[in-house]
């Protein structure tokens, strides 16, 4: 038995169990998995590719050294395992209570309420994010950065979806400026901005 476990054994209040899963206790919320885990992996994996237009032309980035592709497939890796950590039952949204971030979202007690009431589509949306996660892993391990693009478009499409059951079901978008409205923030290339 090792030093560790022997030490556990003797220590009072703690007790170990026959079925690991019995012991699992949510710690963090699903707004703190979100933010460290979930967003954070997305990201390396979203900016591991990308196509940046500047002065002097096209700037094509792709992994292309070891390092490199070690690097987004650990991306990948954390955001697979983050899926284990949702589908875990009793964890809260929100360390705290917090208000609705914008008009159409929801605030944390509707957010909490709406995940117990449809549970069963909550995990489905984590599973659907492993799969998304699992998918990138291969055009990781394939190491195509074309597929690895078509995957991370994929994997946007399960995270809006899930956000737009759970987070802001009822969105409000603003209707796009017309083309003489002066404030419109949008100018045509060649024309100073106003």
């Amino acid at each position: 038995m090792p030093a560790i476990l022997a030490t556990l054994l003797g220590c009072p209040g703690i007790t170990l169990s026959a079925d690991p899963s019995a012991s699992f206790r949510p710690v963090a919320s699903i707004q703190e998995i979100m933010q460290a885990i979930v967003d954070t992996s997305a990201d390396g994996i979203w900016n591991s590719v990308e196509t940046v237009q500047t002065a002097s032309g096209t700037v094509e980035h792709a992994p292309r050294t070891p390092g490199e592709w070690a690097q987004t497939r650990l991306a990948a890796i954390t955001l697979i395992e983050a899926t284990n950590l949702l589908v875990i039952g009793g964890r809260r949204v929100g360390t705290r209570e917090f208000p609705a971030e914008a008009d159409g979202a929801l605030d944390s007690a509707h957010i909490q309420k709406l995940i117990r009431q449809k549970r069963a589509a909550f995990d489905a949306f984590a599973l659907a994010l492993r799969q998304s996660g699992l998918t990138i892993l291969a055009a990781i391990d394939a190491q195509d950065p074309g597929a690895l693009v078509r995957a991370g478009g994929a994997l946007d499409a399960v995270c809006e979806s899930c956000h737009l059951s759970f987070w802001y079901p009822n969105q409000v978008i603003p209707p796009y400026p017309k083309p003489d409205d002066t404030a419109r923030p949008i100018f045509r290339a060649g024309s100073p901005p106003r």
